[in-house]
């Protein structure tokens, strides 16, 4: 009876194991004989990001990100790498290229449980050299805005656009991204990347001319903080020259408490003079339409 036990678990492992590895996605899509060694090691980063990034367990997670980042770092070594559109890699992290091609950011995230969330990112150049991103924005409790950061002390988020502008001789990285690792609140950023006298990287610059209450505020970078989930947008305009974001108040009307704050229906923006971001409010005017008053455009001519 024990041994017919054994026999019918032991048929049972067989199946599932056999089951689970026909199913089992394979890491190389095409020939691999054919496959040069980036698309070979971008294969294997995008398998490794749905496992740091789809795991169930979270411990899984944070190991998927480890044998993420061990991957990563050989691939980066690879100077060929920076040319690489490297459209799979794409659909699984954040990668931005800077418009002068001098640097590309990579970014992500890890969800640890619910409301700790973890940011990594990586400094590409276009010489072959990296710098690594270390997040500590979950210790940033107040002073983010007026903070200079390093690689190894970063703001931690993820960058979706970026944009390049030359202040006299010196270079300046604008960053459009998203943190969401507080508890009850999430922000949208702009922040700026550049470099100091001895070429080391460096976020934060006194370049942003905010509005707090009725007053101006010169920061190191531009946060919008607002409630846990709410839907905030914030992104340059070319129409407009603008970057353009949701303009948000307090749902129980009180503007002390930023988590809060949610759309309400207009927009601000910060125009670029050529030296800082100046914050222009109600720079998108909403029609006001009633009912029955759709707007009517030229007539159609006959």
């Amino acid at each position: 009876m024990r041994i017919g036990l054994v026999f019918i678990f032991s048929f049972i492992c067989l199946s599932v194991l056999g089951q689970d590895y026909r199913n089992t996605k394979q890491i190389h899509q095409g020939d691999i004989s054919n496959m040069s060694q980036i698309q070979k090691m971008e294969d294997t980063l995008v398998y490794l990001a749905d496992s740091m990034m789809g795991a169930p367990i979270p411990e899984a997670r944070v190991e998927g990100s480890y044998a993420f980042i061990k991957t990563m770092r050989r691939f980066l070594q690879e100077k060929e790498t920076f040319n690489d559109p490297l459209k799979k890699l794409k659909e699984k992290i954040y990668i931005v290229d800077a418009p002068d091609k001098r640097l590309r950011m990579y970014t992500w995230e890890i969800i640890k449980a619910t409301n700790d969330v973890r940011y990594y990112g990586v400094v590409q150049f276009n010489d072959g050299s990296y710098q690594p991103l270390i997040d500590v924005s979950d210790q940033m409790y107040r002073g983010a805005e007026d903070s200079v950061f390093t690689n190894m002390r970063w703001y931690g988020a993820i960058y979706y656009n970026i944009m390049h502008k030359k202040i006299g001789e010196v270079d300046a990285y604008f960053l459009m991204g998203y943190n969401g690792n507080a508890i009850n609140g999430d922000k949208k950023v702009v922040d700026v990347f550049g470099f100091d006298r001895q070429g080391r990287g460096i976020f934060g610059a006194p370049l942003f001319n905010s509005i707090a209450g009725r007053k101006r505020k010169k920061s190191m970078r531009f946060i919008m903080n607002y409630q846990k989930n709410a839907k905030v947008s914030l992104n340059f305009d070319k129409e407009k020259d603008m970057i353009i974001f949701d303009h948000c108040e307090s749902s129980v009307g009180d503007a002390s408490k930023k988590n809060t704050y949610v759309p309400d229906g207009t927009y601000d923006g910060l125009k670029w003079d050529g030296r800082n971001w100046n914050m222009y409010t109600n720079v998108i005017q909403i029609m006001d339409l009633k009912q029955n008053n759709a707007p009517v455009g030229k007539p159609l001519n006959k």
